[in-house]
């Protein structure tokens, strides 16, 4: 099975399974805030949107991400795989832990859910960066600039109107965010150093 037949069944799953939680948590008014709820939840579906354009629809990242950066030309199609697998989980999962289920917002859980939305708007970024230095069009940089950049900056603006985070909370979603791409390039090395 190929990277493409893998994601999309990955991807899917989450879809629909982000879509169903968010139906039952509005209608079940789980936390009186849905607009909160809608963009909390908008994370794991953009994130989908994400990885169906980076390896579906258009696709093509791979072959791009090898002219952008030659030094992972032999990366195995199973490390895709993971990493986008991985996140596309991570992304639901973040989504339901932002809740106590008592009608509030976790405290820790939504400024995980937030750091989380701001590493994946970050790597939007990547996907520019990559298209200016590579000329040509990044599978992955429409949804990051269009979905997931919106996002975050929708994000932090509701929940600090609403005064669901703080300053010093949002600085430091923003500098964990931060550091999650340079250990993930790291590990990544490392592990393409086991296998030459």
């Amino acid at each position: 099975m190929d990277v493409r037949a893998r994601l999309s069944w990955i991807v899917a799953a989450v879809e629909i399974a982000s879509f169903s939680l968010l139906f039952l948590l509005i209608r079940q008014k789980v936390v009186a805030d849905t607009a909160g709820v809608l963009l909390v939840f908008a994370l794991p579906v953009a994130f989908g949107l994400h990885v169906i354009e980076e390896f579906i629809f258009p696709g093509g990242f791979i072959s791009w991400d090898n002219l952008f950066r030659p030094m992972y030309t032999n990366t195995p199609a199973s490390y895709y795989v993971k990493v986008n697998a991985f996140p596309s989980t991570a992304a639901l999962l973040v989504a339901l832990g932002a809740f106590d289920y008592r009608g509030n917002y976790s405290v820790f859980g939504i400024r995980g859910w937030l750091a989380f939305v701001t590493f994946m708007a970050w790597n939007a970024f990547f996907h520019l960066r990559g298209a200016f230095h590579t000329r040509k069009y990044s599978p992955g940089m429409g949804t990051g600039l269009l979905l997931l950049i919106p996002l975050m900056i929708a994000s932090y603006i509701h929940f600090k109107s609403s005064g669901v985070i703080d300053d010093l909370s949002m600085v430091l979603c923003a500098a964990v965010a931060l550091t999650i791409q340079p250990i993930l390039d790291f590990i990544k090395r490392a592990g393409l150093k086991r296998h030459a």
